[in-house]
């Protein structure tokens, strides 16, 4: 269970909180097909959900209505998601039942009054309480209730390694520690003449890139008690200066990519994807991906193969399960009920596979009662913003792109950060100083202690 602390980082108004319309009290499961589905469309913003493109959206949006029993209309901003959000949001939701957002930006949107509890909504729904695991409600409550409705299952990141460049040259991953991966990227330094090529690649700002590394002290990344119940972020701990000693080692030897304190998340899968990149940490979505972005280069000139980076003491893995994405319903939604009836259809077969391998006639074709990909299909790699769907007992109608089988071995190792209020703080204060950190501007021990004060004062850490 969640326990909710106020503590607010964004400001949906200035001296106004959107006020609640309801409270859930006589909430009933919603009816596919009922009378509101005449006239009452379910207005969505969306982030990743949806059509890949204007035309593809209109076909997705035609086929929710036809499983949800409601029209629906959906926003999909070409860029700045969160911005536009927030403005919609300051200016009263203009209109909209359902908006997307992750598990980290819920605390503040509940703090400022601008979701609505949708616990009974989701007791009285068998398909909202069976479907969906309930360690995964778990998960998402807050203060006994529920403020959302999830879009995917979360699955994890792993360290992605181009095994055709090792093929290539001879090379091998000898040890799954941190000295082993020294030594393999010190051979594909040696070995690769590419003066663009850097063995690793990392987003820095990113703090769950290096996750597979803070194994080896056997961290996990987030805000956690302590066996005295005082807060402690185990990034910045003591025990993570040797972690953060052998990134900084390998940045001085010039292993990563320097690019890597400053890049994006698409910067880096441009590079990996081109060659001029040996390892990254990822999701096993984008192993998948990569391999089948790569065509006809797969698998012999390239090939993302998944490991589980640096195993600890007791020869396992830790990995980070991506926190949830969501769906929530905004305190003025005037379409509960068509919002709800959405939710339902994601946590089902058919709302699955709509959010996966996407729209039969567009993406698929039936041949013998068999999913076949159309080219289309292929090039949006099963993937409509859910490549694995919150049903629990979904089946995916065809093949998972290559890797992604392997990926899912890891899965038992892999563990969601705990979330709260802070976390997203807690992240930028972290990265801050890791940059330093890896520039050279700091010792390693300096900089954990610079982030532990920085931690205490905001009221992070005790």
């Amino acid at each position: 269970m969640q326990t909710f602390i106020k503590k607010s980082s964004l400001i949906l108004l200035s001296g106004t909180v959107l006020a609640a319309c309801g409270d859930g009290t006589e909430a009933e499961t919603s009816s596919q097909g009922s009378e509101a589905a005449e006239t009452e469309a379910v207005q969505m913003l969306t982030s990743v959900t949806g059509g890949k493109n204007a035309e593809e959206m209109t076909l997705f949006e035609e086929k929710l209505s036809e499983l949800s029993g409601y029209p629906i209309e959906m926003e999909k901003p070409a860029s700045d998601y969160n911005t536009v959000l927030l403005q919609k949001l300051r200016v009263g939701g203009e209109g909209l039942d359902l908006i997307y957002f992750d598990q980290s930006q819920m605390y503040d949107l509940i703090e400022q009054g601008a979701l609505l509890d949708i616990t009974e909504y989701v007791e009285n729904s068998d398909i909202l309480s069976n479907n969906v695991p309930q360690e995964e409600w778990e998960g998402i409550e807050v203060d006994g209730s529920y403020y959302a409705g999830f879009n995917k299952q979360e699955v994890h990141r792993v360290v992605n390694m181009n095994q055709a460049i090792l093929d290539e040259h001879g090379l091998e991953l000898e040890e799954e520690s941190l000295d082993g991966y020294y030594q393999l990227f010190q051979d594909m330094k040696d070995s690769v003449d590419n003066s663009n090529f850097y063995p690793l690649n990392a987003v820095i700002s990113d703090v769950w890139d290096i996750q597979p590394w803070m194994a080896a002290e056997g961290l996990l990344s987030g805000i956690v008690e302590d066996e005295n119940g005082n807060k402690t972020v185990p990034y910045a701990s003591d025990e993570s200066v040797v972690v953060w000693e052998w990134l900084a080692t390998l940045f001085e030897e010039g292993l990563p990519d320097p690019s890597s304190l400053t890049d994006d998340s698409t910067a880096m899968r441009n590079k990996f994807q081109s060659g001029d990149t040996g390892v990254v940490v990822d999701w096993i979505a984008w192993t998948g991906l990569y391999n089948a972005n790569a065509q006809d280069d797969y698998p012999e000139n390239f090939n993302a193969v998944p490991h589980g980076g640096v195993q600890t003491s007791e020869g396992d893995y830790i990995l980070s399960k991506g926190a949830a994405s969501l769906w929530g319903i905004p305190a003025t939604s005037d379409n509960v009920e068509g919002a709800i009836s959405v939710l339902e259809t994601f946590a089902t077969q058919e709302g699955g596979e709509l959010l996966s391998i996407g729209i039969e006639g567009h993406d698929y074709e039936l041949e013998n009662d068999e999913v076949v990909l159309t080219d289309v299909g292929e090039d949006h790699g099963s993937d409509h913003g859910a490549p694995f769907p919150i049903y629990q007992d979904f089946e995916m109608p065809v093949e998972h792109n290559p890797g992604v089988e392997a990926g899912l071995e890891f899965f038992e190792y892999a563990e969601v950060p705990s979330m709260g209020p802070e976390t997203n703080e807690a992240n930028e204060i972290i990265a801050e100083h890791a940059i330093l950190i890896l520039q050279g501007d700091v010792t390693p021990e300096e900089g954990v202690e610079n982030m532990q004060n920085d931690l205490r004062s905001s009221g992070i850490i005790d």
